[in-house]
């Protein structure tokens, strides 16, 4: 800011000086900002991993770290809702909200899935206990879109073709020799299959979340770059 000031021409009368300070205080609070929110990404993102990286974390510790972070699931998501239950027989892990107006459910599994992908007859296919997150996802979107209108009504949320991600496992903790480029690829192949509902590893959550933080880094860091002198 200190360069950006040296290079501002000087201002003509009081209020035009006035109105100069004004504007690099709202610039001033604006980079402050910026910088803060990514500093608690970032501490965000490192108290994660290491409730991933351990072995013996719960879902619920996992929950923990995840509460009011949407930013790391991505930019189409606005908020994460802070009522979790739409009907009797369904409470939500993450409710997000979508720049719509409708619903997107995550679904979180354990960190530490031994058979999260397994090998039958030469070929990887997902365990039982990706299979049986993906059915209870599946249970939570056929419930909300049958109480659709109700929830609309009370709540304000549109459930009607609401999507799902299971978030579940780690490359770290699967058995069987199975590597990580392994485990990407045979679930993109069921993800290719599957409409609504998306199946990614923590790994690629974690993976993901790093990415867009160091690209908010690099484009701040260009915004806030002096502008080369004109010959």
């Amino acid at each position: 800011m200190e360069l950006v000031l040296r290079n501002l021409p000087r201002p003509a009368s009081t209020e035009a000086a006035r109105m100069v300070g004004d504007f690099l205080a709202d610039a001033d609070a604006g980079l402050l900002a910026q910088l803060l929110e990514l500093k608690a990404r970032r501490a965000g993102l490192d108290a994660l991993r290491v409730v991933v990286e351990d072995e013996t974390s719960s879902e619920s510790a996992l929950h923990d770290r995840l509460k009011n972070q949407e930013w790391i699931f991505g930019g189409a998501y606005v908020a994460e809702l802070v009522r979790r239950q739409y009907t009797e027989d369904t409470i939500l892990d993450i409710p997000l909200l979508r720049g719509d107006g409708s619903l997107h459910v995550v679904e979180l599994k354990r960190a530490n899935i031994k058979d999260l992908v397994i090998r039958r007859s030469g070929h990887l296919m997902l365990g039982a206990a990706a299979h049986r997150a993906v059915s209870q996802a599946q249970n939570y979107l056929r419930t909300m879109d049958e109480n659709r209108e109700g929830i609309l009504a009370r709540h304000g949320v549109d459930t009607r073709r609401a999507s799902a991600t299971v978030v579940i496992g780690h490359p770290r903790f699967v058995s069987g020799g199975v590597t990580s480029q392994e485990i990407a690829e045979t679930l993109r192949t069921y993800n290719t299959h599957a409409v609504r509902i998306e199946v990614i590893t923590y790994e690629t959550l974690l993976d993901s979340a790093a990415r867009m933080l160091a690209l908010a880094s690099a484009q701040q860091d260009a915004a806030h770059q002096p502008e080369e002198p004109t010959a």
